[in-house]
């Protein structure tokens, strides 16, 4: 049976505000569990009674010999306190482990992500940086949340090997970054063809919102910018795609 304590911790770690509070936020499935053993601190685990198979057991193993809480829930409880609509059996509370700014200037490769309110595409793009050896990533204000169940789903484990870091004004950000040696790129439709690009020592580079683009604020700051040549009639493509092809643009 559920505790009382825990039931109440999970319900609300649904809202934002309190996991910003608590500094906690959930995983759910095997994989994402898996991962935050291997890669975070984990504060509790919670399985399903009637989910457990092998796999769980291997997890329950694992988080009893190192001395990490175990609870199980009946299907009535699970309903109170899952946050995705099929509930995968195990959800893990964990503990945040945002980056400074300060820690972001030995990094060779900095995504920043302005404005970007999507969850599936941020975790995407955490999931596809995470494939290029890109870790650190910047979110400005006005963003959604990382820790948002959609969002912590979406990055497959890839959120617990990357450092991100929540700015409160991205245009000084942004001006910090520059001042520490790094080149600003952004990807603009009158910029020059991908091909051509070739990243810096310490590259940043910044993607706008796909409704909004990139802030106006920032434009003087950009050191290069360059686009992704199509041949077809989409009017456009989605973010975490362009992320992902500059990556590997970068990477090549």
């Amino acid at each position: 049976m559920l505790s009382n304590s825990a039931s109440t911790l999970l319900r609300k770690l649904s809202q934002k505000k309190f996991r910003k509070e608590f500094g906690l936020f959930v995983v759910e499935g095997k994989k994402g569990v898996q991962e935050a053993l291997d890669n975070a601190d984990v504060q509790l685990i919670v399985v399903e009674e009637s989910a457990i198979d092998s796999d769980m057991g291997i997890i329950i193993s694992y988080a009893e010999k190192t001395d990490i809480p175990v609870e199980r829930a009946n299907k009535r409880e699970v309903t109170t306190i899952k946050q995705t609509e099929t509930f995968p059996g195990v959800m893990a509370v964990v503990s945040m482990s945002e980056s400074s700014l300060d820690e972001m200037v030995d990094e060779e490769t900095i995504i920043i992500l302005d404005r970007v309110n999507d969850p599936g595409n941020l975790g995407t793009i955490i999931r596809t940086a995470d494939w290029f050896g890109v870790h650190a990533i910047i979110l400005s204000e006005g963003s959604v949340d990382p820790y948002n169940e959609k969002v912590v789903r979406s990055t497959m484990g890839s959120i617990f090997r990357t450092n991100i870091y929540q700015s409160e004004y991205i245009l000084d950000t942004v001006e910090f970054l520059k001042n520490n040696g790094y080149s600003i790129a952004v990807l603009d439709m009158e910029g020059d063809n991908i091909t051509q690009f070739h990243a810096k020592k310490k590259q940043v580079l910044l993607f706008g919102s796909e409704s909004h683009g990139v802030s106006e604020k920032l434009l003087p700051l950009v050191d290069h910018a360059y686009t992704i040549a199509g041949t077809g009639q989409a009017e456009s493509l989605n973010l975490a795609i362009s992320v992902g092809i500059s990556l590997h643009q970068i990477n090549m």
